[in-house]
This record gives C-alpha cells, structure tokens and sequence, in this order.
C-alpha cells in the first residue's frame, strides 16, 4: 500500500471509514444511533486543496477529527504519506506533527493567557523541533509567512487583536511544524466578509511557497470554489457527489448539491425572481438511514431511492449516488 500511494502522490487516503454515536442517556431504552461517518472512502493529492461542502450535522469536523486521532473510527482505514495511522498508535507523533489544523473560531482556538511567541512556538516545543535557542527564530520566520510583523506582535496577548490577526496566528502555528497537510475547518466563516479574501489568498500563497496540501472544510460554495481543485459534497455521513470543483458547481449531478448552490445569496436584482431549480420538501418521519437519505427532502424521489444508491462514475473524474438524473 505504501508504494501504491508515493506512486499516485495521495498524502492522505481513506477507506470505508465509519463512525457512529448513540444518542441518548445512559440507562435509558430510547436511544439513536447517530451515522455521523458512514462508509466514507477518498484520497487527498500531494500539494493541492480539497474541498468537504456541506450543512451543519452532516459529518464534516467529525472526519478531521478522525483523521487527527482524535477519535478513534468504528471501522476503516486512513493511510497518511503512506502510512496507516488507524489502531497504530506509534503514528501519533507522525500526524500531529505533519497534520496541523485551524479551528473555524480564533477567539476560542488560541490560549487567551499565552502571548503571540508562546502561542506559535507551543508545537516546536511539545514535538522537540529545533533547537530550544533556535525556535524563536522559527516562530518570527512562521508570522512573516502570514504577513504579520513578529516584533510588533509577539509579546501581545489574543485580546489586543483583531479577528484576523487572530486567524493568522492559528495559521502561524499551524505551518510553524511545516505540515504537509493542514485540516483548515471554516477558517473563515467568523471573519468579516472584509477579511476573509486575505486569508484565502494567504492560504494559496502557502500552499504554492511549500507545497501544502489543505482539505477545506465547509458549508460556503462560494469560497470553496475560490479556493479548491476537487469537491466531495457531504450528507448525513454520506458522500453523495464528487469531482473537480468547477465541474460540479456550474453542472451538479445531485439534487442536494443544486440546493447548496441555490441557498447562495446572489447580489444581484434578478436574484430577487430566480426560480429555483430545487426546491426542498418538508421533511417526513422516516427512517433517514434506509435508503436514499435525501430523498424525504428532495422533490425528484422516486420509488427505487427506498434503496441506497451507491457513490458511482459518471463521466471522467466525476461520481455521484443518485438515481435520478438532473441538468
């Protein structure tokens, strides 16, 4: 497996990966299972910026979560650089410290009584990189990379900044290690509108300076397609459609992906008439894990999405579940 994913220059590949929660107190008889990661297999190309797009409960954090052995998954495999870190825990040091994350909130990821230097040098010292005399220059060298001034800024504490300053010290921190992956999780949706295009554009300027592969966590098409090469559109644990991202935003293949598209507020007059190519029915009381579970919301259902639809290919790179066909 190992030379299979150095050939393909997969930095990260998962496979079936199931995670479920039961839902409910302790002793009592009524209790849910939760699939929140259900059966979920793709692979993350070396150097490049894959997107996860879908609603709040769909799944998404609880698979970075997994892949950052925070959670142990129920079933499945995850390789990452060719190794399996699944039930191995001599890899904990090896994704840690290669595999970084940013938090969607700044003003809850950060220590608030630790200074800029303690903050982003924290991960030089618990992994033992560098020499101790020596890190400070690292945590400069990491603050000019996000366009901050490390003088002005490494003796001040989170509060005497700004909610972009703040999101950049998490950035700091997390290619402080130089990773060669970072899990970013709505890094930008606390921001202002103002500010987000500079951390998007600083997140490129990353990834071209030392190749970093991203895997863009979020419910906003609108800065994943100005951020991303390839999508998995996700719900209920589910992976329902997949492939490079210009390709599935202008022509989706699943009704759930056109109605991701359709709740983005145009700015434009003519927004104001649009008829909308999906309109999502109430949901009703069915069991959501049998079957298509889009299809009590969805308004083309049919009869045969009683049973579930397998993720398959349609056409070059793009697959989708789904039995209906929609233009």
């Amino acid at each position: 497996m190992t030379n299979d994913l150095t050939v393909v220059e997969e930095i990260l590949s998962i496979k079936n990966l199931k995670k479920y929660f039961v839902k409910g107190r302790e002793f009592s008889r009524q209790k849910e299972t939760i699939r929140a990661v259900d059966g979920i297999s793709f692979s993350i190309t070396r150097g490049q910026t894959f997107v996860l797009a879908g609603e709040s409960g769909s799944g998404k954090t609880t698979i970075a979560r997994l892949i950052l052995r925070a959670l142990e998954p129920d079933s499945g495999e995850i390789f990452f650089d060719g190794t399996k870190i699944t039930n191995d825990v001599s890899s904990l040091k090896k994704i840690r410290t290669e595999c970084q994350m940013i938090h969607q909130d700044p003003y809850a990821s950060i220590d608030p009584r630790m200074t800029v230097l303690d903050i982003v040098k924290e991960p030089l010292d618990i992994h033992n990189i560098g020499k101790s005399n020596k890190r400070r220059d690292l945590v400069f060298e990491a603050l000019r990379d996000v366009k901050l001034e490390p003088d002005e800024i490494v003796s001040k504490y989170p509060h005497m900044l700004s909610g972009g300053q703040r999101q950049r010290v998490a950035i700091a921190r997390a290619i402080a290690t130089k990773p060669k992956l970072i899990i970013a999780d709505e890094p930008v949706s606390m921001l202002d509108v103002s500010v987000r295009v500079g951390i998007l554009e600083l997140m490129r300027e990353l990834q071209n300076k030392y190749g970093i592969s991203f895997f863009y966590i979020t419910h906003d098409l609108s800065t994943a397609r100005y951020v991303g090469q390839t999508i998995f559109i996700l719900y209920l644990g589910k992976i329902v459609e997949m492939g490079p991202i210009n390709d599935v935003l202008s022509r989706p293949r699943h009704p759930y992906t056109q109605a991701l598209l359709d709740s983005i507020s145009e700015p434009t007059p003519d927004n104001l008439q649009k008829e909308k190519k999906i309109r999502i029915n109430d949901p009703i009381d069915i069991n959501v894990y049998q079957g298509c579970r889009f299809r009590a919301r969805c308004p083309y259902a049919i009869e045969k999405c009683k049973q579930e639809p397998s993720l398959e290919q349609i056409d070059g790179q793009r697959s989708v579940a789904c039995f209906v066909e929609i233009n």
